[in-house]
């Protein structure tokens, strides 16, 4: 496991885990558009290059509040104008009776239906 293993939420290891498992080559943690900070930037959880697909672990600690939801809007819009496909990981589709199913769909490009 790499250095950022250690600074990951629970949440975050769960993906990394499952896609360590799989052998799915990702980066995570990922610096976009500056550095952290910085107006506009934004550190994604997890990119697959080769599928140019970004992973964003929606916990609901740090995702539930209005001015949050603006803000992961935003930086969704941001991420799709720059070509990637974003999924939104819910804490609450990771659970580990629902990991696979979202997993699967989350590697196809699409969200778990609520």
């Amino acid at each position: 496991m790499n250095g950022t293993y250690q600074f990951l939420s629970d949440l975050e290891k769960k993906v990394y885990s499952w896609l360590t498992k799989r052998d799915i080559q990702f980066t995570t943690q990922e610096p976009m558009f500056g550095m952290a900070g910085e107006l506009g930037s934004a550190t994604v959880d997890f990119v697959i290059p080769e599928r140019n697909l970004v992973l964003r672990v929606m916990g609901t600690y740090w995702h539930s509040t209005l001015e949050a939801k603006a803000r992961d809007l935003f930086g969704k819009e941001q991420l799709i104008g720059r070509g990637y496909q974003v999924v939104d990981l819910q804490e609450s589709d990771l659970e580990d009776i629902k990991i696979e199913n979202t997993m699967q769909l989350a590697l196809q490009g699409q969200e778990s239906l609520r």
